[in-house]
């Protein structure tokens, strides 16, 4: 599949600390209260940890129930069995008709029905892997856009948005889900101090962690890694990552994750980076690519695998040098098998080097 254009706006943040916790699929998660309070980071201590490691699996399309059955035992035995991980998050999108529309829907073609999504949780639980639900948004059903979305009304985008996730956050309480990731990438509304009515009304629904996977990646700013963060009212943070590296196809593991500490490490105290992961991480095998990784759609030349294994690796020991929570890799789709996977320069099934970066993370 390719890649959405990422939008490039810088966004800024305040945290949160909580002051209780609840238990989640045997995962201790801040409770609605504690979502609700917010303290200084530098306050904050946390346990060093190794990240939680996982594939982001891309639902890219309303499939049948009987479909998503079978490639999610597949992908899902893949991901647990082969690359030998615990963890899988389960992306999905709802539709922005356009991008200044106030509305946030289902997409009677993108959009996977609740029996699917909990099709592919009882799946994933049953094989040993911890779960979390991450949103994306297209607009006008399609993944290819340049700019973030800008609503003309925010509130009413932001009911709507409640209105449409509700199901699956219901879901997500039932089966015990440990994480629930609203949304991704919106750097031109992610700032709004109205997103804490939203998070306070979705802890009604849903007592799990909340969070967003903020834009991680830009060529000036950096995103949530530079000099501003994201003003949510959540303990645990998200963010994409694509920073912009200026070394070439031959350059060592050692020098990009020397690239990668000083993205993640340049703006952002550690007591931060102890509170986020990583919802998404990917770049193409090709040449070139380090310096725009965000670039997916239309790629073309002759594949270096090369460029995304070493990416990988630099990526996962500069996440485990910062402790940081998680690390997931975009992407494996429903519908691409892992035996015979699509001819794509920006998938990483079928590329030896890069599995094996991943299953070493």
């Amino acid at each position: 599949m390719q890649k959405r254009h990422i939008r490039m706006i810088s966004a800024a943040a305040a945290m949160a600390i909580p002051l209780g916790a609840a238990v989640i699929g045997g995962v201790a998660v801040p409770s609605a209260q504690a979502q609700a309070n917010t303290v200084s980071a530098s306050r904050i201590t946390a346990p060093a940890r190794p990240p939680v490691v996982g594939v982001n699996l891309y639902v890219n399309e309303n499939y049948s129930l009987a479909d998503t059955k079978a490639w999610g035992e597949r992908d899902l035995a893949y991901i647990r069995n082969t690359l030998g991980l615990y963890a899988v998050a389960i992306d999905w999108d709802y539709n922005v008709p356009s991008q200044d529309a106030s509305v946030v829907e289902d997409s009677p073609t993108r959009t996977p029905t609740i029996s699917d999504i909990r099709a592919l949780t009882d799946i994933a639980k049953s094989l040993g892997l911890r779960v979390e639900y991450r949103v994306l948004f297209a607009i006008d059903n399609k993944d290819n856009r340049d700019d973030s979305i800008a609503p003309k009304n925010f509130p009413v985008w932001l009911g709507s948005l409640l209105a449409t996730e509700a199901p699956a956050l219901r879901l997500a309480a039932r089966e015990r889900v440990p994480e629930f990731v609203v949304g991704s990438e919106m750097a031109s509304i992610d700032q709004s101090p109205l997103w804490r009515g939203f998070f306070k009304r979705a802890a009604r629904i849903y007592r799990g962690s909340l969070s967003y996977a903020a834009w991680g990646g830009h060529t000036t700013t950096q995103g949530f890694f530079g000099g501003s963060r994201l003003v949510l009212p959540t303990y645990e943070l998200g963010a994409t990552a694509y920073p912009r590296v200026n070394l070439g196809a031959n350059a060592s593991v050692a020098s990009l994750t020397k690239a990668w500490e000083l993205y993640l490490t340049a703006h952002t105290p550690a007591s931060v980076l102890r509170r986020t992961a990583i919802d998404e991480i990917g770049i193409p095998a090709l040449a070139g690519s380090y310096a725009d990784p965000w670039l997916w759609d239309n790629v073309k030349g002759t594949a270096d695998p090369t460029v995304q294994a070493r990416w990988f690796q630099a990526a996962c020991a500069a996440v485990t040098a910062e402790h940081m929570r998680g690390i997931y890799f975009w992407s494996e789709s429903l519908n691409d098998d892992p035996a015979q996977p699509f001819d794509s320069l920006v998938g990483f099934l079928g590329r030896p080097e890069s599995l094996a970066a991943i299953e070493s993370c």
